[in-house]
């Protein structure tokens, strides 16, 4: 940086590394490989287990002291989930849908890519009103 009373303007200037760059720009055409996106399905299948393992059994604090009883507390929650899922596969039970953001709710139905309902206070595309009434 130079000082205003050389009269030139302030810089700054931002140099990244090149073996950082080439770092980078390497793992980004990686992930875009069919291997990639292959492995990549495997670990977000996991990611959903242990989340459903957190939100629905509490798994995030063990009820007990010392290896061997947590070690079957996790247990018996793997039992649990699978449990779980085979009732769902078996009543058929739709799994849930993600989440919608409060600002992805602000946008009407009509614009959304599969016109479900965003938010509570936006009308689906079937029930829409086109035209005066």
């Amino acid at each position: 940086m130079v000082s205003n009373c050389t009269g030139r303007r302030r810089e700054l200037m931002l140099r990244q590394q090149q073996t950082e760059h080439d770092a980078i720009r390497s793992i980004r055409a990686e992930q875009q490989t069919d291997a990639w996106k292959a492995r990549y399905k495997i670990r977000a299948g996991v990611e959903g287990t242990i989340s459903q393992a957190a939100a629905r059994c509490g798994l995030r604090r063990s009820r007990y002291r010392g290896l061997a009883k947590t070690s079957l507390q996790h247990q018996l929650t793997g039992a649990a989930i699978s449990l779980a899922r085979i009732d769902a596969h078996l009543t058929s039970t739709p799994r849930a849908r993600t989440r919608t953001s409060h600002f992805a709710a602000l946008c009407p139905a009509a614009l959304t890519l599969d016109g479900a309902q965003q938010g509570p206070n936006q009308p689906t595309a079937s029930r829409a009103t086109v035209g005066p009434s």
